[in-house]
């Protein structure tokens, strides 16, 4: 009889551990934040300016960014807070003919930038990003045709900015992510010209 008992016993208790392993798998299938904290990204820039009072709308221009973040939940396991800092190389480019010679003038407007993201999780690792945007001037170049030159519409542009960012993150368990997004300036980059910054990115990151 008692060695009945003990067979029972250790079937119950086999039963109890294997349902608890099962609640645990079932608990972790509902997490779909992978990783939270400190990240760093990279990537590139699709930049230029809306035509606004301009003759012309602008061409874009190729460049890249760096930066970094920090994550942290206010809902779990569905919505987060991210405030990055980014160096971002911007700007655009035109195309003119002077003297029945044609031209490529390369306006470079590169800044510091500051999103402040709310990312909802749809599905595990998968978000929707979408938040403000400050901006603060940092550097500006212009060349003509590859040539260093001066140009007054540079002293012209403004040295802040702010606008409305958005876009779609993939995280990997890994840590890894992807990510895409657009930001529309709301100032004038020039002023009296109604043009305004427009940013297309695609990147990768790591979070820690």
């Amino acid at each position: 009889m008692k060695f009945f008992n003990a067979i029972y016993l250790t079937i119950a208790l086999s039963h109890t551990a294997s349902y608890g392993q099962d609640e645990k798998v079932s608990d972790s299938s509902k997490v779909v934040i992978t990783k939270l904290g400190i990240g760093v990204k990279a990537g590139f820039n699709f930049s230029t300016v809306s035509q606004g009072d301009l003759k012309k709308a602008p061409d874009a221009r190729t460049s890249f960014y760096v930066g970094a973040s920090y994550e942290f939940p206010i809902i779990e396991d569905l919505l987060s807070i991210q405030p990055e800092i980014i160096y971002s190389q911007q700007g655009f480019e035109k195309r003119e003919m002077i003297s029945e010679e044609r031209f490529k003038s390369i306006y470079k407007v590169n800044y510091i930038t500051v999103p402040v993201l709310a990312r909802y999780y749809i599905v595990r690792g998968f978000s929707l990003d979408a938040g403000p945007q400050f901006s603060l001037r940092v550097q500006d170049d212009f060349k003509i045709s590859e040539n260093d030159a001066e140009s007054s519409l540079l002293k012209e542009i403004n040295r802040f900015d702010f606008g409305l960012s958005g876009g779609l993150s993939f995280q990997f368990e890994s840590g890894i992510f992807i990510n895409g997004r657009y930001t529309r300036g709301f100032r004038e980059i020039i002023e009296g010209s109604n043009a305004k910054n427009t940013v297309i990115q695609f990147g990768i990151g790591y979070k820690f």
